[in-house]
């Protein structure tokens, strides 16, 4: 019979290798065009970034600005913090469709990091609750989004065929589009983790790459307190220091800062929820429920 922890281990290699298999089907479709007048959500990444660099004041527009970078149909409307244009500058030096490709295989690349954090944070919890966060935050079973969405990329084995939604839907919708919250996530979860292994400015550092989408970092932010405690006061100034770093500028050179504000509260900004926004949110959600129904007896420090 398996041991608690193997049990938990073939839980997480089961669920990144289904998480794998979805990017795997979807992956082709980040070669066509997209059935509607938007290219994927990459686009505003990569139109964010151009436009910091030719058009700065045109970073949060939507839609196609003269003078572009031509991107067809049309780029999605950039809407993330400022300091993800710090992150994203590399892929400038890149094509649209090649930092396309190398985006997207670096999600993927690091799921295995996602997977080790999870493990970490989870492996001293009761083994049930463990095993149903490590697999939930890997695979992100819910929402699934219609299966009209995902009819086109079904497995098909000699037997039998899976339709994309049997595997990791969110998932799935996040890399077919090359979303960033699956980063996101990576992030987030790594801060929880180096909250508990008592490496508060690691913590506080990846917290502030993942403040990208602010709702899912203030989610997040009082378990980060919560696992932080022993060097709070470090994390707090990490945080501060590394968002003021990172965003502050910005708020200098053209108004990008106050722009993002701008756009941060407009109802059609906040309204919107796709299957991948609830990425980093029913992830850090699990793992508030892992933290409150495991015995106290099981909040042992593994580090």
């Amino acid at each position: 019979m398996l041991s608690k922890e193997k049990k938990i281990i073939l839980a997480i290699l089961i669920a990144v290798a289904l998480n794998v298999i979805s990017f795997c089907i979807v992956y082709p479709q980040t070669f066509t065009p997209e059935p509607h007048n938007l290219a994927r959500d990459f686009s505003a990444y990569y139109i964010g970034e151009w436009r910091l660099f030719h058009n700065p004041t045109q970073i949060y527009a939507g839609g196609s600005q003269p003078g572009d970078y031509q991107i067809l149909p049309n780029p999605q409307t950039f809407k993330y913090a400022p300091s993800f244009l710090i992150f994203f500058a590399p892929f400038l030096s890149l094509s649209y469709q090649d930092a396309l490709v190398v985006f997207n295989f670096l999600q993927v690349a690091l799921v295995p990091a996602l997977a080790f954090f999870v493990y970490k944070i989870v492996k001293d919890k009761t083994e049930h609750i463990a095993v149903a966060a490590a697999v939930i935050v890997l695979i992100e079973p819910l929402p699934s989004p219609p299966i009209g969405q995902l009819a086109g990329n079904s497995f098909h084995a000699q037997f039998f065929s899976l339709n994309l939604a049997s595997f990791a839907p969110s998932y799935a919708v996040g890399y077919g589009v090359v979303n960033a919250h699956i980063l996101q996530t990576i992030f987030i979860v790594g801060a929880l983790y180096f909250g508990l292994a008592k490496k508060p400015w690691l913590s506080a550092l990846l917290f502030g790459l993942g403040v990208l989408d602010p709702r899912a970092a203030l989610f997040a932010f009082p378990l980060l307190l919560f696992y932080n405690r022993q060097r709070l006061t470090r994390f707090i100034a990490g945080t501060v220091v590394f968002l003021l770093a990172t965003n502050l500028p910005f708020f200098f050179y053209y108004g990008i800062g106050f722009s993002f504000l701008h756009t941060e509260v407009s109802g059609s900004i906040v309204s919107q929820m796709y299957p991948y926004d609830w990425i980093p949110l029913i992830s850090v959600a699990i793992l508030y429920v892992a933290e409150i129904v495991s015995p106290s007896g099981n909040k042992k420090n593994p580090f």
